[in-house]
């Protein structure tokens, strides 16, 4: 049996991940959803994901700084931020931390799971 994909989610407002969560879940992914990410770096060490989606704005530990360190550790991860931020400035920050793709919110899930799908061979 092929195993399941796993997609790590981080965010500090899980609301709107939870709806990009079941639409995950729907598409046969596995999940894990981390509230920051200092949170995210380490539910990588404990579950390492197949691909990251990550906000850009929260406490602790920002997503360009948990990008960065994401991407030190597990370069061939690809990790996509999805951010209500859209000045040309962060998609620059954006590509300098190693992000791959710069999604700005409310993103179409479908979208979304296009961008996955792509970069996971799926």
């Amino acid at each position: 049996m092929k195993s399941q994909r796993h997609i790590l989610l981080v965010d500090d407002q899980p609301k709107g991940l939870e709806f990009l969560e079941f639409r995950l879940q729907q598409a046969g992914y596995r999940t894990t959803i981390a509230q920051n990410g200092e949170l995210g770096l380490e539910a990588m060490r404990q579950d390492p994901a197949d691909a990251v989606i990550m906000d850009v704005t929260m406490p602790e530990l920002n997503g360009y700084q948990a990008c960065r360190e994401l991407k030190r550790l597990y370069k061939d991860v690809p990790v996509i931020m999805l951010t209500a931020k859209n000045e040309p400035a962060d998609r620059f920050w954006a590509t300098q931390c190693g992000a791959d793709e710069y999604v700005t919110k409310p993103a179409d899930p479908a979208v979304l799971l296009q961008k996955i799908a792509t970069y996971l061979g799926s």
